[in-house]
């Protein structure tokens, strides 16, 4: 059983005030440990984003997280908002 603020594997996409879509996810092994990754969506590549993202954040922590780290990109009424399906 997991703490009620812990989250679970992630796959989430953002999109930040539509200049560029930021994928999370939490791979199978790799480098990452299991630690949640931030791929940035330019066209038909990714790249991996240089954020260290923390382990446990909730869906809506996550969002506030990302929000604030991208804040310098954000444009007025374009909030950071997600794309993926909210559970």
């Amino acid at each position: 059983m997991k703490p009620p603020n812990s989250a679970g594997p992630l796959d989430m996409r953002f999109d930040i005030s539509g200049q560029f879509v930021v994928n999370v996810v939490t791979p199978n092994g790799g480098t990452s440990k299991g630690r949640p990754i931030a791929l940035i969506e330019e066209g038909d590549r990714w790249s991996i984003a240089d954020l260290l993202i923390p382990n446990g954040l909730t869906e809506r922590a996550l969002e506030t997280f990302l929000a604030d780290k991208f804040a310098g990109f954000v444009l007025p009424a374009r909030p950071v908002r997600r794309l993926d399906n909210i559970s």
